[in-house]
Formats: C-alpha cells, structure tokens, sequence
C-alpha cells in the first residue's frame, strides 16, 4: 500500500495559524487538526496491513524451516542407505562383466533346451 499523507513532521511542527483577533483561528486549527487525523488514520491502517503482512511472512518462514528440517532428516536417511554403494568405474565394469556372465549362462541353458525363466 503506498501511503499519501498530507502532512510531515517538519509541517505540523512549522504550522502558523493566522487570525484577525488575539488567538488562533478555531476553523483553522479545526481544518488543520482533521488532516493530522486522517493521516493518523491512514497510518494505521497501513501499519495493520503491515503486520498483517509480517506475521504471514513470519509463519511462510517458520513451514520452510520445518520443511528443511524434514529433508534433512530425509537426506540423511538417504544418505545413510546408498552409503554402501560405490560410485567408481570398477564397481559399473565389474557389474557389465557379471551381466555378460549371466546373458551366455541363459544362452546355454536355453541350447540345452531350459527356459531360464521358469527356473526358480
């Protein structure tokens, strides 16, 4: 909300009144005196909405610390099971190698006339 106040502090602080008789003039000061009030009215709407604001954000940033909180359980977990996997080349070589085993141990089974599927 963008906010348009009439008056500031240097304004109202450097405010004469002029007057024909001794005094301020009541309808100046009167006039004067609602626009300080509909500032004041203003501002605290906008103050409201401000808060208003502040606390959705305040609650937005408590859920994403208990999000974070929950996928760092999860990381961990996750971590903690592909712990035992290796990542190097000789683990991806030595899997193919085991692959090629067993596709020409089905080659044979099948030429002795065996499906390696039903076998259990």
């Amino acid at each position: 909300m963008d906010i348009k106040l009439k008056l500031d502090s240097s304004r109202i602080l450097h405010k004469e009144f002029t007057g024909t008789k001794p005094g301020y003039d009541a309808l100046q000061v009167d006039t004067f005196l609602d626009l300080v009030i509909e500032d004041y009215k203003q501002m605290e709407r906008y103050l409201r909405e401000e808060q208003k604001t502040r606390e959705e954000l305040i609650d937005q940033v408590r859920l994403s610390k208990k999000e974070i909180e929950k996928l760092k359980v999860e990381n961990a977990s996750l971590k903690s099971r592909l712990s035992g996997i290796s990542t190097s080349d000789d683990v991806s070589l030595s899997n193919l190698e085991h692959l090629k085993r067993i596709a020409a141990l089905e080659k044979a089974l099948a030429k002795a006339g065996i499906n390696p599927n039903d076998i259990s």
